[in-house]
């Protein structure tokens, strides 16, 4: 089946009145995407920042009439300033299916892998191009890409990967603060963790997390909750914070009362130039170890006196 695509671009402020027009009009999907090459960062968990000039990308049925398209545009635009709008058609096509035909497996530390559906045996791995391993992998997580960002790609999860992997939390009780599709939560159920609680404040974001802890045997001693529904009496041995730097300045307090003496955390979504005042607001009560830098991405870790 076939798609008429409609593409404007527009300012940001202008996207939730059009999201919405296009959805009553019968818009079947809507994209959006940077019209003008300003990159955003990694988002606060549940987040969904936008660029200030978005690009809005539509499929309609093919019998929608492009004028009726173009008058459900305009009654959002100020008076004259209606932006080009392009049509195009285009042919049907699974777009999970094809993300997941793109990646590829990818280790971390010695023995855990991250391998997307039908994708082990493991014939190579980023980003050197060696070979996989001839036999099976210690530890191996299945992650189907979907509607919560992290399949391990990213820097900033690469590194709280590689921590883990080299860090197994044998027995231990486990935060993953800022749970996004849950993998690292469920990676450090696979390395031996006791319990996994995961949060965020995005539902979508918990719903994917259960959904690939369950895909990998995991479902049982993982728990999802928004940060407001966690027990106040509730610590960790482990706390993983992959967010932004901002947030986990001001999270500190907060996360401080999640932990013991004793506690290892793992912060990262944290840019290189950022990585001093992140450990500032964490020195007070963990002894903080040196950064570790991968592509302008700092992880910090430390353990809580």
């Amino acid at each position: 089946m076939s798609w008429l695509k409609v593409q404007v671009d527009v300012d940001e402020a202008c996207v939730g009145p059009l999201e919405t027009v296009l959805t009553a009009f019968g818009a079947v999907a809507i994209d959006f995407a940077d019209a003008e090459d300003q990159p955003i960062l990694e988002p606060e968990p549940g987040a969904t920042p936008l660029w200030q000039r978005v690009r809005v990308t539509a499929l309609f049925e093919p019998s929608m009439g492009q004028t009726e398209i173009q008058l459900a545009i305009a009654s959002v635009m100020e008076p004259g300033a209606l932006p080009p709008i392009r049509f195009g058609i285009i042919e049907d096509e699974d777009w999970v299916a094809r993300l997941r035909d793109e990646l590829v497996p990818l280790r971390f530390g010695e023995d855990l892998w991250i391998c997307p559906p039908g994708k082990f045996p493991i014939e190579e791995m980023r980003p050197t191009g060696k070979t996989g391993p001839d036999g099976p992998a210690r530890t191996i997580i299945t992650m189907e890409p979907g509607l919560a960002f992290g399949t391990g790609t990213h820097p900033t999860t690469s590194l709280c990967m590689d921590w883990l992997a080299n860090n197994p939390p044998q027995d231990r009780y486990v935060l993953d603060y800022g749970c996004g599709s849950g993998i690292l939560g469920i990676s450090a159920l696979a390395l031996g963790a006791a319990t996994v609680t995961a949060v965020d404040i995005d539902r979508q974001a918990l719903t994917a997390t259960r959904a690939n802890a369950r895909r990998n045997m995991g479902g049982d001693r993982l728990v999802t909750c928004r940060a407001d529904e966690l027990p106040d009496s509730m610590t960790c041995d482990v706390l993983l914070a992959n967010i932004l730097s901002g947030t986990l300045i001001d999270l500190a307090p907060v996360l401080r009362k999640r932990c013991h003496a004793g506690t290892a955390i793992v912060l990262s979504g944290i840019l290189r130039e950022q990585a001093d005042s992140v450990a500032a607001a964490y020195r007070d009560w963990a002894e903080m170890n040196a950064p570790i830098d991968r592509e302008g991405w700092v992880l910090l870790t430390g353990t809580v006196n």
